[in-house]
């Protein structure tokens, strides 16, 4: 069993209050929820079960520590994706649960940059001032080659809203420099993705930091209770477009269709992500949004089956009726694990009001292309 740094990967521990309340219902044999929101290592990519990754085993832990309570796991992990869609899809796939605990983990596809900190900011907002007031907490991982990370930016968040973090950086990257871990093959093949080595260690960092909030609580449970819920709501340390974010795709919008058809494939559970969208298929398939009323925006990005599958299709998108600021999208993906759901931000910041969006087709490849599929539309205001 590998060992880890059980100070350091501890990043932040976060405020008690919500915590207090998840313990306290745990302790009572209540009914809770437990939802992990993240990419493909969340989803548990490499691990050889669904039962062997990290979020699973994170469940089994609670499961373990209170075991009159009656919890429920869900794993919202999709693979490919980042905070940016998760802030717009954390309503259908995560509040919809009504939990009581989320776990979030996006830092190895979010980039270190502002657009990304202002998305995960988005997400721990819309998660923290959500119906639910779940207790939320982070996981920071990391490119074990390099130790690439978002955790800066991500812990920023973290600790402006008390929200609880572990660090595999912190856990095991100074372990990995010095030759202690003598292999990272030994918890994952590709210097990312963990093998169920990888996954065991990732739940038992979590454990150590659930587990350390667990042990303040009970050494300081009447305190802690006797000092109420009155929570205030911070003011946002970004822009924050990102907590108004919403998906637009066939369940909840009907655009003009003008050679674009509706995909009427049904979606199997979360991981099957290239659903309900639209589909083009040849020169000059266009689609066309007009978001008023209650879908008026300041932004709009675009989401879209990025395809290993040739030929692949190009096609335009404009704002407005803009045509100098005519976005092209080529929907061909060069890598070889599988097709990516990506995101083309079209503008951002932009005046909130109606917009007038035209998705078009401009190369079939002579007829030969593959449809584009646009999986959805996501606006901000």
């Amino acid at each position: 069993m590998i060992a880890f740094d059980k100070t350091k990967a501890i990043a932040n521990h976060g405020d008690m209050t919500r915590f207090s309340k998840l313990f306290r219902k745990l302790e009572e044999g209540k009914k809770a929820t437990i939802c992990f929101l993240g990419g493909s290592i969340t989803q548990g990519s490499l691990s050889s079960l669904p039962t062997t990754c990290y979020a699973y085993k994170t469940y089994e832990w609670f499961k373990e520590t209170f075991k009159e309570a009656d919890i429920t796991y869900v794993n919202a992990g999709v693979g490919g994706t980042t905070s940016a869609f998760g802030a717009a899809r954390c309503d259908r796939d995560v509040l919809a649960h009504d939990p009581d605990l989320v776990l979030v983990e996006f830092s190895v596809n979010d980039e270190c940059n502002e657009y990304f900190y202002e998305s995960y900011e988005g997400l721990i907002r819309k998660l923290l001032y959500s119906d639910a007031r779940p207790a939320v907490a982070s996981l920071f991982n990391f490119f074990y080659q390099d130790g690439k990370t978002a955790e800066r930016i991500h812990s920023k968040v973290a600790r402006y809203y008390g929200i609880p973090a572990a660090s595999m950086h912190g856990a095991i990257y100074e372990d990995i420099l010095s030759g202690k871990i003598e292999d990272v093959q030994t918890l994952s093949p590709d210097g990312l993705h963990p093998n169920d080595t990888g996954h065991d260690l990732l739940s038992r960092v979590l454990a150590n930091l659930f587990g350390s909030l667990y042990e303040e609580y009970k050494g300081k449970r009447d305190e802690i209770l006797a000092g109420g819920d009155d929570e205030k709501e911070l003011a946002p340390l970004t822009v924050n477009s990102f907590e108004s974010a919403k998906r637009i795709d066939n369940r909840v919008f009907e655009p003009e269709l003008k050679g674009f058809v509706t995909d009427t494939s049904v979606q199997k559970d979360v991981t099957d992500c290239f659903k309900n969208g639209w589909l083009g298929s040849k020169q000059n398939d266009k689609i066309v949004f007009e978001f008023d009323g209650e879908n008026e925006c300041s932004g709009i990005a675009v989401q879209y089956d990025k395809t290993m599958k040739r030929p692949a299709p190009v096609v335009s998108a404009i704002v407005d009726g803009n045509e100098a600021k005519r976005t092209i999208i080529d929907a061909a993906f060069d890598e070889t694990w599988g097709d990516l759901l990506d995101i083309k931000q079209l503008f951002l910041h932009g005046e909130k009001g109606p917009h007038k969006l035209e998705i078009e087709v401009i190369d079939d490849k002579n007829g030969k292309a593959v449809p584009f599929n646009l999986v959805s539309v996501i606006i901000t205001k």
